[in-house]
């Protein structure tokens, strides 16, 4: 969501924008949808302090410019450590199978790995780092910025064709220290979330 309260989602191989007064027009893209198809879809948006839309693909980011348009940041993401949790299917080039993503405020992209069980930080200069590993049978599949604290949405069994998930947040605090801060089982009703802090 963007400072003046537009939302923006995916639909289709294609970015919409809701405003607050329920008015749904299409960002400005062109060739969007056969670059999206390519990439094998977008799986995760963000928006930048300045406004600015990012998106991931499997195995890309893209940046929307704000006159329209947008251009490939990044392709191919690689993770040197991936511990490999491929969708049924996939072909190997869609690694690392990228899903959500939030932007820090110095332009960090901070994406979730969901097929190499990983958090990863993408410089503004398209550096990656791995900054957080899960354990089999966790996965990342979205992050959130809060402060200097990060928060990660972690499923089991992320990538498999059921999806009978557990999920659960952990939390990486300024100094790296990592904590669950809720797990909520796989046949949780409202109210069976588990706090550990």
């Amino acid at each position: 969501m963007s400072r003046d309260g537009v939302l923006h989602y995916v639909k289709g191989l294609e970015v919409a924008r809701l405003t607050p007064d329920g008015k749904v027009t299409m960002v400005p893209a062109p060739g969007l949808k056969e670059t999206a198809d390519r990439l094998g879809g977008l799986k995760g948006l963000a928006v930048d302090a300045s406004d600015t839309l990012f998106a991931a693909c499997p195995s890309s980011i893209l940046k929307f410019k704000q006159e329209g348009g947008f251009v490939t940041m990044l392709h191919p993401v690689t993770v040197k450590d991936c511990d490999s949790d491929p969708p049924p299917n996939a072909p190997a080039e869609r690694s690392p199978f990228l899903t959500g993503l939030t932007i820090g405020p110095n332009g960090v992209i901070y994406a979730a790995a969901t097929g190499c069980r990983r958090l990863l930080r993408i410089s503004p200069q398209g550096k990656v780092d791995v900054v957080l590993k899960a354990e089999a049978p966790w996965a990342p599949t979205g992050v959130a910025l809060h402060g200097e604290e990060i928060y990660v949405l972690e499923n089991t069994n992320a990538n498999a064709d059921t999806h009978e998930w557990q999920h659960r947040v952990r939390k990486i605090a300024r100094d790296g220290k990592v904590t669950t801060v809720l797990t909520i089982p796989r046949d949780a009703r409202p109210g069976d979330a588990k706090k550990k802090e």
